[in-house]
């Protein structure tokens, strides 16, 4: 391709090293400014003395790339911006007869900027996961995850003698924690912190026997990448899950991860126990060069624009990639490629199992077979002999439960998320058809939003008092998360640490079947928890493929119509609610979130100019409201 890159020429800024890795294979124009010695001033930076090189096409901060174009005898067929220095924008961005992109690095700290400048471009890539949401939920829906990385020709410098105990290459950052932090090490630890740049700056790396690392504002910096490419041990603070840290590397196997607590005992082992320090820098080395390195970047990058894929890759991908399983992403010269390293599993799929789902096509046989190009440990809970005398020995089941008799999908949900031992659970029925894609979509909504409990891709607004839905969110209904009543109980996920506190429990007197998702939609409305919709279409699933096939269901020494059961249920779940809404003198317990959503959408539709469509909505939701008041009356 021919790529023309926009940036301030600026020896240290990351837009060098995606410069670098671009032209391998690529043919690339390089426009922008460069920064000037009263900048770096500015920055406390006068002692850089690396040489700063015009751009291939020199500009000022505002460039027409009409007129530009117009000059050149070749148009590109990309155009990228990448952020650089604070005012270097383009002009006409939207008059080039090309794709347009951009990588935006610090949206921790200039989101408020970005996502209006985002707006220019066909492609938003950031390198910051945590602000996926917020970009979406600003009007950009073309946006995708792009985290940093490391240049393997920098920063994998030979393994050198350890002659600092810790060092801190960079900014302290003056009233922020980290500068608190750097004082606590100093006064225990015999501290090197210094600035430097590039192949200075990877010697430290590699000198040193621990790297320490705190990041801004939950951010996932470059120093994490560069640190671990070195070889020597990362020791950093955990930005939260949104940040995707914890996604693509293991605490305790790829790198260290402190709190407050544990900062100076951590040091402290680390220092004295060389092996174990050794064992982990290596491990996050082989991860860092295998998968983030900045011409993996790159790769991803073009996949989405040339339309390879639909998106780059979630935390998920990029682990396995680092793992050293087969992908295109790899460098053909990685000279760790092939390297596996076991990894702790981070989830579990608890699946009850009846029958063969005789309605449908799909059964614990061929989901399990799905389940064989996804990571996490499977739970089996058989409420059946003979379906566990086939399947309880499959070579993906982990571990299997066997019960005589069918005791109905709660118990068994209940007894799979018991027997579970990781964070995030989660609840497949047998008769699920899944692709890997929509597992990492659903865990992202659950761990992003700090009150979500369950998360799924189907889900819906139910009126209680009638027991029937406002609105159902069928596969493919929505574009981007949503708050709802309850989740569909044939796939979702859970977090588990609700469950193990017995803050929430799946309803075992609706056994052997319905009400259990709308219960523990109330459950979590009274606990303060949270249930979301997770967009994802990468599944397959027809309704009911036991139930269809058996009118009557077996459950434990009798059996019972679907009819009986379904008029029994109702009748559990309106006493249920009704006794503890009057018990917690909470009436509101009870209301849907339907009329708040239609409220929002209503917003929406204002914002587009549609006042007709706003005001339906409106009534439609104070019709509600009204309508719930005299239920309670």
């Amino acid at each position: 391709m021919n790529i023309w890159l926009a940036y301030v020429s600026y020896p240290i800024t990351t837009a060098v090293y995606l410069e670098k890795a671009f032209r391998k294979n690529h043919s690339v124009t390089t426009l922008g400014p460069q920064v000037t010695p009263e900048q770096l001033s500015q920055w406390g930076m006068s002692d850089l003395s690396l040489p700063i090189s015009s751009q291939d096409i020199p500009t000022d901060y505002e460039p027409d790339l009409q007129a530009l174009i117009q000059k050149e005898s070749t148009p590109p067929d990309l155009f990228l911006w990448i952020e650089s220095v604070h005012g270097f924008y383009p002009k006409n961005i939207d008059k080039l007869s090309c794709p347009s992109a951009c990588y935006l690095i610090d949206s921790h700290l200039n989101f408020e900027w970005q996502k209006l400048w985002a707006k220019n471009f066909d492609f938003v890539f950031i390198a910051q996961q945590e602000y996926i949401d917020h970009f979406q939920a600003a009007g950009i829906q073309h946006v995708h995850w792009l985290p940093l990385g490391c240049d393997p020709e920098v920063h994998s410098v030979a393994p050198r003698s350890k002659i600092h105990q810790i060092s801190f290459v960079g900014s302290p950052h003056k009233g922020f924690p980290r500068e608190r932090f750097l004082q606590q090490i100093s006064i225990q630890f015999p501290l090197f912190q210094t600035r430097a740049y590039l192949q200075e700056m990877a010697s430290i790396f590699a000198e040193s026997k621990i790297v320490f690392n705190k990041c801004v504002r939950n951010d996932l910096n470059m120093r994490v990448f560069e640190t671990l490419a070195s070889g020597s041990l990362l020791l950093t603070d955990d930005p939260g899950i949104a940040s995707g840290q914890s996604e693509l590397f293991v605490a305790g196997e790829d790198l260290v991860v402190y709190n407050e607590e544990t900062l100076i005992p951590l040091i402290e082992y680390y220092l004295k126990n060389d092996s174990d320090r050794e064992t982990i820098a290596q491990s996050g080395k082989i991860k860092a060069l295998q998968a983030h390195a900045y011409a993996h970047r790159v790769e991803a990058m073009l996949e989405v624009i040339q339309r390879r894929t639909v998106t780059t890759p979630d935390g998920s991908q990029w682990r396995d990639r680092s793992l050293g399983k087969p992908d295109s992403y790899f460098l053909s010269e990685n000279p760790w490629r092939g390297a596996i390293l076991p990894s702790r599993p981070q989830r579990s799929f608890v699946i009850p199992v009846l029958d063969q789902s005789p309605a449908s096509p799909y059964n614990i046989s061929t989901l399990l077979h799905d389940l064989e190009s996804i990571d996490g440990n499977v739970i089996v809970v058989f409420n059946s002999e003979k379906m566990a005398a086939t399947f309880a020995k499959h070579p993906r089941v982990n571990l299997a439960v066997t019960l005589s008799q069918n005791v109905g999908v709660a118990r068994a949900w209940n007894i799979g998320v018991h027997l579970s031992e990781t964070p995030t659970v989660f609840i497949l029925n047998a008769d699920l058809h899944l692709r890997p894609k929509s597992i990492p979509v659903i865990e992202r909504t659950l761990q992003r939003i700090e009150k979500a409990a369950v998360a799924g891709p189907q889900g819906s607004f139910f009126n209680f008092h009638a027991s029937i839905d406002y609105q159902y969110f069928d596969q493919g209904a929505l574009p981007r998360p949503l708050q709802v009543d309850a989740i569909s109980g044939f796939f979702f996920a859970i977090k588990r640490e609700h469950f193990v506190t017995n803050t929430l429990r799946f309803e075992d007197d609706y056994s052997p079947c319905y009400f259990e998702e709308w219960d523990l939609g109330l459950q979590c409305r009274e606990k303060g928890l949270e249930c979301w919709i997770a967009p994802t279409t990468d599944y397959d699933h027809e309704w009911s493929g036991t139930i269809k096939a058996n009118k009557n269901v077996p459950y434990f020494d009798r059996r019972e119509s679907i009819f009986d059961i379904h008029a029994r249920n109702t009748k559990r779940f309106q006493q249920k609610w009704l006794e503890r809404s009057k018990k917690l003198s909470n009436p509101q317990l009870l209301l849907s979130r339907y009329p708040t959503y239609l409220l929002n959408l209503a917003q929406e539709f204002e914002k587009q100019g549609n006042q007709k469509e706003a005001e339906n909505l409106r009534q439609k939701a104070l019709s509600l409201i009204d309508h719930f008041d005299r239920c309670l009356k």
